[in-house]
């Protein structure tokens, strides 16, 4: 089968190579940890953390429809920049929960950073 059959094979498929993602509870707890972490570690990194914890702080009463902005922007922001985890992190954010968790392990990024 030629490349060019295989493309036209699938390419109005619904179907992905991987699972599909409905809720926060559909991504596992490792990879919520990770993802966390990460995000954490950016931020620290890039010294954001003042300014992403008052924003963090200021926003959280609003994390759900925060989400729900980043769900309707999805299409634009994965044609420009293609992010692989793009779709868990806008369902951890509808949760204030993760929000605390990604407020906790930024300040304890900042103080290991301190150290």
């Amino acid at each position: 089968m030629s490349r060019f059959t295989k493309f036209f094979k699938n390419a109005f498929g619904a179907e992905t190579e991987e699972p599909a993602l409905y809720s926060e509870e559909d991504i596992l707890p490792e990879r919520k940890a990770e993802l966390i972490e990460k995000f954490a570690r950016e931020i620290v990194a890039r010294r954001l953390s003042v300014p992403a914890i008052l924003f963090l702080e200021t926003v959280k009463p609003l994390s759900f429809l925060g989400s729900q902005a980043m769900v309707f922007l999805e299409p634009i922001i994965q044609s420009v920049f293609a992010f692989k985890s793009y779709r868990e992190i806008y369902l951890l954010l509808e949760k204030r929960e993760n929000l605390e968790l990604l407020l906790q392990e930024i300040e304890k990024k900042e103080q290991e950073n301190g150290k």
